[in-house]
């Protein structure tokens, strides 16, 4: 039952929180979807199917079509459905959802038993990215065996020298740091592959392909294989190669990279033209999450014009819900859209000036010391301080942050907020989330907005961003945009979401290594938050 089309069986959704999950939703190409509703949100929620049969040491590739009216993210698994929940391959694969349909697929080797097995579970976890009222939508989720020899290019691929195993021509490197490109490095099966060293990093650092011929109106797929030493981030777009830059129907799609070969593929319908074009850029843009001493590897850059095929169903399972713990989540760091393409060879993009807005910019150090900080903006319920301190700390706005309406005059609330922070010092290595949360009136659930924890993640001392839609926020239809915000607060999270705090006692004992703080504090920082109305382009961090 891939496209839930005979109801939901055999899937099982489960939650620890509160929620629903029936058919009754329109499929991206058929009559029905898997809808989930999130009522209330949960650790532990998840949808899966169990008792799948794999071999061993085989590749294999999930396919699905998925989105959220948030665009909040889900992270994808294959393990051992019982105890001990034996990793068969595929460990908490984030994906990040759009708010319409999309196509996503993930290429997997499996691990972790020999011969045969029948009791894998598929599994999508939401938990801790879910939110009260979010609506998730599934749709064909394909499973399949890919063969162990990786298939040639054939004709009907757009792209020339795919593996890199003629030299690096016809593809362009270009960085406004510095930085080389060679096909030194052996493929992922196959003598050669690109190989981009990162000595000095840069904010508009990409390598591209030109002159690509795309149709318009017409669905393409896009894959290739890639990873790079430290795990950091790329975008990948495709839009008109000279100025004005036309989107061309993908957009800075961010792709999470692991540490060793991993298969990646996107699935995007073409824009902004009539006709034919031959003049596309693919570019993947690599700046501004490159890092100095990064290096980047690239394999089999496929690009095929998609045709209609009829996928095999999914085997048929028998039910059982079972509860596990929640799923452990790959960090990802650094999730800003790709820099403004620019004319080849791809100048740095034009700085802005005046067109953004510090909401932010306080260094910091984060203890188990708990203080008061005074309110600079009228509290409705009275306050004139805050507590503040360990997982929650509050700070007045930036000196120039408006005391009126962030729609009118500028739409910095349609548009988006990008966070930088760099961590000076931390006690340990366990992962932290670092969020961004913004009160008006008085300092309550009800009256605040906040960022995805989830996009601003980190283990060690270094500089790491994230970038999301202002819309995106949790709970920002909760904040009139055109009235006065009250006072900003920074969360510590564990890699869970839980709040790394005692103050609270709903906390104590929820986050990784409760009670000892000390894992987590002091840790000194120097965070950013600037907030950029629709087409305002990149930040310029102060």
């Amino acid at each position: 039952n891939p496209g839930f089309e005979s109801g939901t069986t055999p899937w099982v959704f489960y939650t620890n929180g509160a929620g629903t999950f029936l058919n009754d939703a329109s499929g991206s190409s058929s009559p029905h979807a898997g809808h989930i509703t999130i009522t209330q949100p949960g650790t532990n929620v998840q949808l899966y199917q169990k008792n799948l049969v794999l071999e061993q040491n085989t590749e294999y590739r999930l396919d699905f079509k998925a989105y959220s009216g948030t665009g909040h993210d889900l992270a994808v698994s294959i393990k051992q459905h019982n105890e001990p929940h034996t990793n068969y391959g595929l460990t908490s694969q984030v994906v990040n959802l759009g708010t319409t349909w999309g196509s996503h697929s993930i290429t997997f080797t499996t691990s972790g038993f020999s011969g045969t097995v029948n009791d894998a579970r598929l599994m999508f976890s939401f938990g801790p990215y879910d939110a009260s009222g979010d609506q998730y939508y599934f749709d064909d989720v394909i499973l399949t065996k890919v063969s162990s020899v990786t298939p040639p290019v054939t004709p009907s691929s757009i792209l020339s020298n795919p593996g890199f195993e003629s030299g690096t021509t016809p593809w362009v490197f270009y960085t406004n740091g510095a930085g080389t490109f060679l096909n030194d490095a052996s493929g992922s099966s196959s003598p050669h592959a690109s190989h981009i060293t990162i000595p000095q990093p840069g904010t508009n650092v990409q390598v591209y392909q030109k002159a690509v011929v795309l149709e318009a109106n017409t669905v393409y797929q896009l894959d290739f294989k890639a990873y790079l030493g430290t795990g950091h981030d790329l975008a990948v777009s495709i839009h008109e190669h000279s100025y004005p830059h036309t989107n061309y129907g993908l957009t800075s799609q961010v792709v999470n990279l692991g540490t060793t070969w991993g298969s990646h593929s996107i699935t995007f319908t073409t824009s902004g033209f009539s006709g034919a074009v031959n003049d596309a850029r693919l570019m993947f843009s690599l700046g501004p999450y490159d890092a100095s001493g990064d290096q980047y590897y690239f394999d089999d850059v496929i690009l095929t014009k998609v045709s209609s095929v009829t996928l095999p169903p999914a085997p048929t399972l028998t039910p059982t819900p079972t509860l596990t713990p929640t799923p452990t989540l790959t960090p990802t760091p650094t999730l800003t859209p790709a820099p403004t393409p620019a004319p080849t060879p791809g100048p740095t993009p034009v700085p802005l000036s005046g067109n953004q807005l510090v909401v932010l910019d306080v260094t910091h150090t984060h203890t188990t010391k708990v203080t008061y900080v005074p309110l600079l903006r009228e509290d409705i319920s009275g306050k004139t301080v805050t507590k503040s301190g360990q997982g929650f700390s509050k700070f007045n706005f930036a000196p120039d942050f408006p005391t009126g309406s962030l729609k009118t005059p500028i739409n910095y609330a349609g548009g988006t907020l990008h966070q930088r922070i760099k961590v000076n010092t931390k006690p340990s290595t366990y992962p932290v989330r670092y969020q961004i949360c913004l009160f008006q009136d008085e300092i309550t659930h009800e009256q605040h907005a906040c960022s995805q924890s989830s996009k601003l993640t980190f283990t060690g001392t270094g500089t790491y961003y994230a970038s999301q839609p202002m819309a995106s926020m949790y709970q920002y239809e909760n904040i009139d945009w055109n009235r006065e915000l009250l006072v900003a607060m920074t969360v510590v999270k564990d890699q869970n979401g839980n709040p790394v705090d005692t103050v609270y006692s709903q906390f104590v004992g929820n986050w990784l290594g409760s009670p000892n703080l000390g894992l987590y504090y002091p840790m000194d920082v120097r965070y950013t938050a600037i907030m950029v109305p629709p087409g305002g382009g990149a930040p310029v961090w102060p």
